[in-house]
């Protein structure tokens, strides 16, 4: 892993941490915070035009919880930054969570679980489309793409 995105992934975590959005990631229960970060990964994929912070906020409003929205945004952009920066640097699951525990992060273990989760099972489909859009080094990008589009396939 490059130690530029070690840093960048840190620097998402700092922002994290600074705005106290780890505070309110532990308020978010863990079936709403999968939700979120479901949308986030159909999003980067090119699946849905968008995350609906609004409807989701209302949900974990209605289920007791004190967040708003603005909140609920800011925790929403820095995981599309930390998924988009993993896929960019296309890390593994062990290591975006070995990153996420080195970098400091007082994440809550349920968020931990659940983007271990959500990277496992759809990280590498971001991976997948972030490789299409850079295709530096044409040959040897071409296959290792068709080694993941095998493996996702067989996933899917």
């Amino acid at each position: 892993m490059a130690a530029g995105s070690a840093g960048a992934l840190a620097r998402a975590l700092g922002a994290l941490d600074g705005g106290g959005a780890a505070d309110k990631i532990r308020l978010i229960p863990q079936d709403f915070f999968a939700e979120l970060c479901e949308q986030i990964i159909q999003h980067l994929n090119h699946n849905i035009p968008g995350v609906n912070t609004a409807e989701l906020c209302q949900r974990i409003q209605t289920s007791g919880v004190e967040i708003n929205i603005g909140d609920l945004a800011k925790i929403a952009n820095i995981l599309s930054f930390l998924f988009s920066t993993a896929a960019r640097n296309n890390l593994s699951t062990d290591e975006l969570v070995t990153t996420l525990g080195s970098a400091g992060s007082t994440l809550p273990k349920h968020a931990v679980q659940v983007i271990r989760h959500v990277w496992n099972e759809q990280g590498k489909a971001i991976a997948v489309s972030e490789d299409a859009r850079s295709m530096a080094t044409v040959g040897q990008n071409f296959f290792r793409q068709f080694k993941e589009m095998a493996s996702v396939l067989e996933t899917v």
